[in-house]
């Protein structure tokens, strides 16, 4: 298991040498930001699995379905992946890219919703034509 002290002391040099590396070679100093940044998140990943596993268990005992936890759990990993994306692009200077990064996180996410929203809007349909049955 990583803990926070090696995380931050594999942080630390890896930023001295990309700061060192953006002087002569800017894209090998990228690179080397996106590798550390993707090595980071796939450690968060193993050491919060325990804890998303128990989230799991407690989501599906308060009622929602399987299909319900595991739109959950995919929010949360589009989110993650967005953000990394859009962190990198930012750091590169391509605020354009930035935006479209988030867009298409914002998008994914509405998608991904999407089959959890349906029976509210089926619901809402349906209050709504009574109203205007009775109106």
């Amino acid at each position: 298991m990583v803990t926070a002290m090696q995380v931050a002391g594999l942080t630390v040099t890896a930023v001295l040498i990309a700061k060192l590396l953006e002087r002569y070679a800017a894209e090998q100093a990228l690179l080397l930001t996106l590798l550390l940044g993707i090595l980071l998140t796939g450690a968060a990943v193993l050491t919060l699995l325990p804890v998303l596993q128990e989230a799991d268990v407690l989501l599906r005992n308060g009622g929602l379905d399987a299909a319900q936890t595991a739109c959950i759990s995919k929010a949360l990993g589009i989110c993650c992946v967005t953000q990394l994306a859009a962190d990198v692009c930012r750091d590169a200077g391509e605020n354009a890219l930035t935006t479209a990064v988030l867009l298409t996180g914002k998008a994914a996410l509405l998608l991904l919703a999407l089959p959890l929203i349906q029976p509210l809007l089926r619901l809402l349909e349906e209050v709504l034509s009574c109203v205007t049955a009775f109106g």
